[in-house]
């Protein structure tokens, strides 16, 4: 079994078919980080823009609720558009790294529908193989990476990705958009009637700086063939990041367990979290993206029940079996927490050291 890579063969993201350009667009972003102004640009701080109205609900979210938008839980086809890359870190307003840091991305499809639906199932006008929303928890060196598919046009607003950023230790989640430097077209290629000069959300920043931080040139991906699009973009948060303090002490960075019984052709994997009620539990694995961060794992609460959560609130203290068919690396889980009261998509986060996941 192939760590994480092998509980999914939907092709690409954790390794990727094109390996070369993948790892080429990570040292991209290092390098970037070096060039000359870099700081002054990561030293605005991010813009707050509303969340919107099409926030997923917990129902609408898929149970893969990982890093790559472009699949739809474990379906082998690709969510129509153009392929998208947006990686980039989470900062401090003096430019550190903030580790543990729960970076959440949704938008619209390549056709301009959301995944959000008022009902309990998703909204059926959306792309049934784009999963609409994804998460990642940034690891020390506090950077993510998304994969997913170009934002399409809906009326009254011009292309952009919304994000959330939850630092360790905030009970809310800090939400901003990202836009395209472009003037946006139709499939008649046509100006659409809302672009970056009226959007109401860009043109509502009032601060020029900021409002220019937000948007972005997306770029080809060197050697591709088919228009596959990258940009880069930092969080500057301008708020400190706490060491959450788990009740009662303790680490949930947690071993993982081979069930008897388990084949290699069929693994399940038990994850005993010490729990207190009202909290949620979500586990996290480390992907194959080097030293990045961490992706969401799917779960059952029975050992032999279908996969079919991603996220546990404990009713009673004790401990909590949680069952998942992804191997963790070197036997060890993480586990984030989200302490009551906090909204969904909120976590407070603990690991092995200070502010987030143990060192790697």
């Amino acid at each position: 079994m192939n760590e994480l890579a092998s509980t999914s063969e939907k092709g690409a993201f954790y390794i990727p078919l094109r390996r070369r350009h993948f790892l080429k667009s990570l040292a991209m972003v290092s390098a970037g980080f070096q060039l000359p102004g870099y700081l002054a640009e990561a030293l605005t701080l991010t813009p707050s823009v509303t969340q919107g109205p099409y926030y997923p609900l917990a129902s609408n979210i898929p149970l893969d609720k990982d890093n790559d938008l472009l699949y739809m839980n474990d379906s082998l086809t690709a969510a129509s558009g153009v392929v998208t890359y947006v990686t980039g870190r989470v900062l401090t307003s003096s430019g550190a790294p903030v580790a543990g840091a729960l970076v959440e991305l949704w938008h619209a499809d390549a056709n301009g529908n959301y995944v959000y639906s008022a009902s309990a199932a998703r909204n059926s006008a959306a792309d049934p193989n784009f999963a609409g929303f994804g998460q990642y928890l940034t690891g020390k060196e506090g950077a993510y990476k998304f994969r997913t598919v170009k934002a399409g046009l809906y009326r009254g607003r011009t292309r952009h990705f919304h994000f959330g950023v939850t630092i360790p230790g905030q009970l809310t989640r800090y939400t901003t958009q990202l836009f395209w430097n472009e003037v946006p077209t139709d499939a008649n290629g046509l100006t659409w009637d809302t672009t970056n000069s009226n959007d109401s959300v860009l043109v509502g920043i009032s601060n020029a700086e900021q409002r220019a931080s937000v948007v972005r040139d997306f770029e080809l991906v060197p050697g591709t063939t088919s228009g596959e699009e990258q940009a880069s973009y930092d969080f500057v948060m301008g708020l400190t990041p706490l060491d959450p303090i788990y009740p009662n002490g303790g680490s949930l960075t947690v071993a993982g367990t081979l069930v008897p019984g388990s084949t290699s052709a069929n693994p399940r994997y038990k994850v005993t979290v010490p729990a207190y009620a009202g909290y949620s539990y979500e586990i996290y694995g480390k992907p194959t993206l080097g030293a990045l961060g961490w992706g969401a794992l799917p779960f059952t609460l029975t050992q032999t029940g279908a996969i079919d959560r991603n996220i546990e609130t404990a009713t009673v203290d004790g401990s909590l079996d949680l069952y998942l068919e992804a191997k963790s690396v070197k036997g060890f889980y993480f586990v984030s927490f989200r302490v009551p009261g906090a909204n969904t998509g909120t976590p407070g986060t603990v690991g092995g050291g200070p502010g987030g996941p143990p060192p790697r």
